[in-house]
């Protein structure tokens, strides 16, 4: 079993799916934002009720992979009770990505860590707040990176954002900020100076 509560830290499951939700967090990104994908009226969009549009759908789309066939299900070993947990943990942990909800969870850790008594582990719900805080900081740690991969994931996200733009200007709609290729590209520093500012720090 992988679910003997440790008293220093996070279950076995808990980490199962922490690692899990690290690897398919972004899993079959359309490289489109979620506002894009709600003003266009993606099918996606519709299908997630306009709600962490992308987070829902990465999420679902990994879990229907993991369980299509035996030979990827790597949980098959666990018992009807930790699955159903383990799925829980995973989605709670890659909802928590959504950048919309940023600011709900720094303000739930400061309760507790600032203005509170700190994490307790051997509370449920303080070990799924830590497990969703690691999810979000490795979500957002480009900048944290040796300065040539940090550079190289910054050109990435700067490219899709402007195929965003792109697509935005051939539908008729007003392009997103940061993401009009022809008027932006000098403002690449201030996108990422804005971002470490604002969510990293």
């Amino acid at each position: 079993a992988v679910v003997s509560t440790q008293s220093t830290g996070m279950t076995d499951l808990e980490l199962l799916a922490l690692f899990t939700a690290a690897a398919v967090h972004d899993y079959d990104h359309p490289g489109r934002t979620n506002a894009f994908l709600v003003a266009v009226g993606d099918t996606k969009a519709v299908m997630y009720n306009d709600r962490a549009v992308l987070e829902s759908h990465h999420v679902a789309s990994a879990w229907y992979l993991l369980t299509s066939d035996e030979r990827y299900n790597f949980c098959s070993g666990l018992s009807t009770t930790e699955f159903k947990r383990f799925r829980f943990l995973l989605i709670e942990a890659v909802l928590a990505t959504d950048l919309k909800k940023h600011f709900d969870f720094l303000a739930q850790l400061n309760a507790k860590t600032v203005d509170g008594e700190g994490m307790d582990w051997e509370n449920a719900e303080d070990r799924i707040l830590a497990l969703q805080m690691c999810i979000k900081l490795a979500d957002i740690n480009a900048p944290c990176k040796e300065f040539d991969l940090h550079t190289q994931w910054t050109r990435r996200i700067v490219d899709e954002f402007y195929q965003q733009g792109d697509n935005e200007a051939e539908l008729g709609m007003s392009v997103s900020a940061y993401m009009n290729r022809h008027k932006d590209e000098p403002r690449d520093p201030e996108l990422q100076l804005n971002f470490i500012k604002h969510l990293v720090a």
